[in-house]
C-alpha cells in the first residue's frame, strides 16, 4: 500500500510537523485535520528526533534520508526557529568537517555562560543523547565532538581534521604576534585556545580563538579616578576553502549579543582563507573585520598556509617532500610562533621518511589510532610493519637541543600507549608472529629518573613480548647521515636551531617568543593546539 506521508517526506525534505501537516493537505488536498491524522498514524519508516522545538512540533524524517545534507540543513533551520543554540552546534560541526575538540565547542558555536541561556553541558548532552551525535576520545586531540554517521569513518576524517587544527594553531600564534605589534594587546596578555576543557579564551559571556585586553583608545573607558578600563580584542578563525554564511552565523551571533552585554568593548575578527559573498556582506553589516590570511600576511605567507594544510593531510598516507616542508617552515617561520609547532610535525616526516628509504617492503603509516570498546585508547607517531616479520612503533620527540622530555611522557609511552597498542596488535592474527619494537625518537634529552624507568623495563620484558629502544640525538644523526636532505633538516631544526642559542644572544622579543614556545610544546609529538599567556588585563609593556 502507498505510503503518502513517506513519498511526500522523500519528495519535499525533512521538516517540522506543523509545516509537514500543512503541505500534506495541500499536496493530497485534504483538510488539515485529516493530514495530522495521517501524521500521528505515521509508521516506523517515518522517524521522529528527540529534541525540543517551538510550539511542541516534532522534526519528521524519512529513515533514509538520515545524514544527508538536506537532513542538516532542515534539521538547523527547524532549531533556529524554536532554539538556535542547537542550531549553531551543528553549524560549526559542519563547518569544521564533522569533529571538532569537545574543547573548541563552545567557542566555535556561540554557546553562551549567560543567564537563561543553555549551558553548553546541555547542549552538547541533548545532541549526543538523539544518537545523531557522539563524543569519542581522540589522542591527541582528547574528547571530540563528532556527528554519528554510521557511513562514516573517523579514522578517514581525522588527517583533514588534524591537518586544519595544526594549521589553524600556526596562525593563531602569528595572529599574536601581528596584533602585539600592532599595539592591540600586550604580547603577554593574550590567550589562545587549547585542548582541555576550561582552558579556552574567554571575553565576557563566549569563549573565543583568540582574546587580548586592549587599551586603544576607541576601546578604552576610563574611570573617575583616571584609571584606564580596557576593551578586548576577540577573534576565530576557520581554514576551510572557502566560508560560507552559514559557518559564520555562530560568531556573527556572538558578536550582535555581546553588544547588549553593558561595559563590554570588543574589536571583533574573524580570519579565514576566503569568504563566500554572502558571509562577507554580513560580517560587514555587522561591523565585524572580516580578515583574511592574505590581507593580514601577505600572498606568500598565505599560500604557505594552505600548501601546509596540504602537506599535513598528505604525510597521513604518504611521503612528504621535505624540501618543501622546509621551505613552508622558513615561510611561516617569519611571522612568529609557528616554529614550535611545525617542528614537530616536521620531526615526524623525517623520521616517516627515513624508515621508507631504509626499511624494503615495509608499509609506512603516521598517526595511526588505536582503539579499544569504540574508544581510542592509544596513537602511534610512525607505524612500520614489514609483512611477517617485523612491526616497530616509534614515539617521536622533537624536542630543541637540551630539552628535557617530562618525566610523564615516559611514564606514559612505558605505562600506557605500549600496552595499549601491543594487546591491540597481538589480538589481530595477521600480526601473532611479528617481531614486536617500540621505539622512542627523541632529539632532546631524558632525565636520570626517566632513563632508570627505561633502563628498567627493557630488562623486565621478556623479548619474546616485545623489545624497547631508545634513539637519542646522536643515534638519529648517524641514522640519517646517509641521506643529505634528511641530514640537513635534522641538524638545522633538531640538533643546531638558532633557538637553542643562550637568551643573551637573542634580542627581547624573541625572548618572550621562546618562553611561550617552550612552555606550550614540550610535548612536541602531540601538538597542543593553544599557547600559554599570561593573566588577561594586564597593562600594556
Amino acid at each position: 500500500m502507498r505510503d503518502e506521508l513517506l513519498d511526500f517526506l522523500l519528495s519535499k525534505g525533512p521538516q517540522l510537523s506543523g509545516q509537514l501537516a500543512a503541505g500534506l493537505a495541500d499536496w493530497l488536498e485534504i483538510t488539515p485535520a485529516a493530514a495530522r491524522k495521517k501524521i500521528e498514524r505515521r509508521n516506523a519508516s517515518v522517524r521522529e528526533l528527540k529534541l525540543p522545538f517551538a510550539r511542541r512540533a516534532k522534526f519528521l524524517y524519512a529513515a533514509s534520508q538520515y545524514g544527508s545534507d538536506k537532513f542538516w540543513t532542515r534539521l538547523a533551520e527547524a532549531l533556529e526557529e524554536g532554539n538556535g543554540a542547537y542550531a549553531r552546534v551543528i553549524r560549526a560541526l559542519r563547518a569544521r568537517g564533522g569533529l571538532l575538540p569537545l574543547a573548541h565547542l563552545a567557542a566555535a558555536a556561540g554557546i553562551s555562560s549567560g543567564a537563561r541561556q543553555i549551558s553548553f553541558d546541555r547542549a552538547w548532552q541533548d545532541l549526543v543523547e538523539t544518537e545523531l551525535f557522539q563524543t569519542i576520545e581522540v589522542p591527541g586531540l582528547g574528547e571530540c565532538f563528532a556527528f554519528a554517521k554510521k557511513d562514516t569513518n573517523i579514522d578517514e576524517l581525522l588527517p583533514d581534521i588534524r591537518a586544519r587544527l595544526i594549521t589553524e594553531t600556526v596562525l593563531l600564534q602569528s595572529v599574536q604576534e601581528w596584533a602585539a605589534k600592532l599595539g592591540l594587546g600586550s604580547f603577554a596578555s593574550f590567550e589562545l585556545r587549547g585542548i582541555q576543557q576550561g582552558a579556552a579564551p574567554t571575553v565576557s559571556i563566549f569563549e573565543w580563538d583568540l582574546t587580548a585586553p586592549s587599551y586603544v583608545s576607541a576601546l578604552t573607558t576610563w574611570s573617575k579616578a583616571g584609571r584606564p578600563n580596557p576593551g578586548f580584542m576577540v577573534l576565530d578563525v576557520l581554514l576551510k576553502d572557502e566560508v560560507e554564511l552559514s559557518d559564520v552565523q555562530p560568531f556573527i551571533y556572538k558578536c550582535k549579543t555581546l553588544r547588549q552585554v553593558r561595559n563590554v568593548r570588543t574589536l571583533q575578527f574573524f580570519v579565514a582563507h576566503r569568504y563566500a559573498h554572502e558571509a562577507l556582506n554580513a560580517m560587514r553589516r555587522e561591523g565585524i573585520i572580516p580578515a583574511t590570511t592574505e590581507s593580514l600576511f601577505g600572498t606568500d605567507v598565505a599560500r604557505a598556509l594552505m600548501e601546509l594544510t596540504a602537506t599535513l593531510k598528505q604525510a597521513a598516507t604518504e611521503a612528504v617532500d621535505l624540501e618543501k616542508f622546509s621551505e613552508l617552515f622558513a615561510k611561516l617561520g617569519k611571522v612568529g610562533g609557528a616554529v614550535g609547532t611545525l617542528r614537530g610535525a616536521l620531526f615526524e616526516f623525517v623520521v616517516a621518511d627515513l624508515m621508507r628509504r631504509t626499511v624494503g617492503g615495509a608499509n609506512v603509516l603516521m598517526n595511526k589510532i588505536y582503539r579499544k570498546g569504540g574508544k581510542d585508547v592509544a596513537e602511534v607517531d610512525v607505524r612500520v610493519h614489514v609483512p611477517d616479520s617485523e612491526i616497530r612503533f616509534i614515539e617521536c620527540k622533537g624536542l630543541l637541543p637540551g630539552r628535557i622530555l617530562p618525566d610523564l611522557e615516559v611514564d606514559a609511552w612505558l605505562n600506557k600507549r605500549i600496552p595499549a597498542v601491543r594487546e591491540q596488535t597481538i589480538e589481530n592474527s595477521e600480526f601473532k608472529n611479528v617481531k614486536l619494537t617500540f621505539e622512542l625518537w627523541l632529539t632532546g634529552e631524558l632525565s636520570p629518573e626517566a632513563q632508570e624507568k627505561i633502563s628498567k623495563a627493557q630488562a623486565t620484558v621478556g623479548p619474546n613480548k616485545y623489545t624497547i629502544k631508545v634513539m637519542l640525538a646522536p643515534e638519529i644523526e648517524d641514522a640519517v647521515k646517509k641521506f643529505p636532505d634528511l641530514r640537513k633538516v635534522v641538524k638545522q631544526h633538531f640538533l643546531e636551531h638558532p633557538m637553542a642559542e643562550p637568551l643573551g644572544t637573542i634580542n627581547q622579543v624573541s625572548k618572550r617568543q621562546i618562553s611561550q614556545v617552550a612552555a606550550a610544546f614540550s610535548d612536541l609529538t602531540h601538538v597542543d593546539f593553544g599557547s600559554t599567556s599570561a593573566e588577561a588585563g594586564q597593562s600594556p609593556a
